[in-house]
């Protein structure tokens, strides 16, 4: 009996920090590979890459532990970062820009948790139609042409070196954000009732938890921090198109399940999250160095994200059995 138990804990243990094994064993083996992979370039390359879609599965983490998915998110990022490139190449003001930026992430979060408490729809397919509408709109209205940005402030605001020329402002602003969510999820009564109403959202509220409320304010903080990415997005690349969001979404879902945040909601943490997309750009940049056909790329890391939704399947059904 007591041997039994042994074991499973062992794999429970492995189960829930595997992809911190992995991450160690990836930056290992691309180090042994690969002698450009700690090159100061490639650090620095990785760390501009990293903070924008590290942001967004922060936010995607927070809304699975609730207990949705929203395939609208990377559309939501662009669709901020685009019109704070507007709004800065019309002259306005920086805090007005970035105000303007995040109030519009945060407007599309609220239609989105309104749209799924109201009619009682699967989040999965609201926030597919959504990502369609709002994909829709930045192709009109940029004519899918890349923009440019006139104001140099703009495009510093991910590209201003703190300390050194390795990190840049961007990556304090990813790394200020996981503390702030590592705080809010863990300490406070946000973070409480998020997993609450993730685990079981009925019995969150016959036990005095308003559940409608907080799933909005949870797409909102979403909204929030995608509209964040999307500035930091379109900043690095002096501008931006619609086709800069293709894919943030699956990517940051994938990398919050490899992090350990089951797909059914209730369970999770956002230093998982965290270790789950450094793990997926890891493996892609070393891949890359290696001279992996990018196309080859997508298949391998297609693969492995097929192997976190089945860790995470397995993982249900053995706390289900237990």
């Amino acid at each position: 009996m007591e041997n039994s138990r042994k074991k499973l804990n062992l794999k429970e243990l492995f189960m829930n920090y595997s992809v911190y094994l992995v991450l160690a064993v990836l930056v290992i083996y691309f180090t042994i590979a690969n002698e450009d992979f700690l090159s100061t370039y490639n650090i620095e390359n990785f760390l501009q890459q990293i903070p924008p879609v590290g942001i967004l599965t922060v936010a995607y983490a927070m809304i699975l532990i609730c207990g949705y998915v929203d395939l609208s998110i990377g559309y939501v990022a662009m669709a901020s970062g685009m019109i704070g490139l507007y709004a800065s190449n019309a002259g306005l003001p920086a805090p007005i820009v970035i105000l303007i930026s995040l109030a519009v992430g945060a407007t599309l979060g609220v239609v989105n948790a309104l749209l799924i408490k109201k009619f009682d729809l699967p989040s999965f397919i609201l926030t597919l139609g959504t990502s369609y509408v709002i994909k829709g709109m930045l192709g009109f209205f940029t004519d899918e042409q890349f923009i440019g940005s006139d104001k140099e402030w703009f495009n510093k605001l991910a590209k201003t070196p703190i300390f050194s020329e390795i990190l840049k402002s961007n990556a304090l602003i990813f790394i200020a954000i996981i503390a702030v969510f590592v705080f809010i999820m863990k300490k406070t009564r946000l973070g409480k009732y998020t997993y609450a109403v993730g685990s079981n959202q009925e019995a969150s509220r016959l036990s005095g938890i308003n559940t409608d409320l907080h799933v909005v304010k949870i797409f909102v903080i979403e909204g929030i921090l995608a509209a964040i990415a999307g500035l930091l997005i379109v900043s690095n690349l002096n501008g931006g198109a619609s086709k800069d969001a293709n894919g943030l979404d699956l990517f940051a879902m994938a990398a919050a399940i490899m992090g350990g945040t089951s797909f059914s909601g209730g369970i999770g943490t956002i230093g998982g999250a965290v270790a789950g997309i450094l793990t997926l750009q890891v493996f892609k940049n070393g891949l890359t160095l290696m001279g992996v056909n990018s196309f080859l790329q997508d298949t391998v890391t297609g693969v492995v994200i097929i192997l976190a939704i089945i860790i995470d399947y397995i993982k249900r059904k053995t706390s289900q059995n237990s």
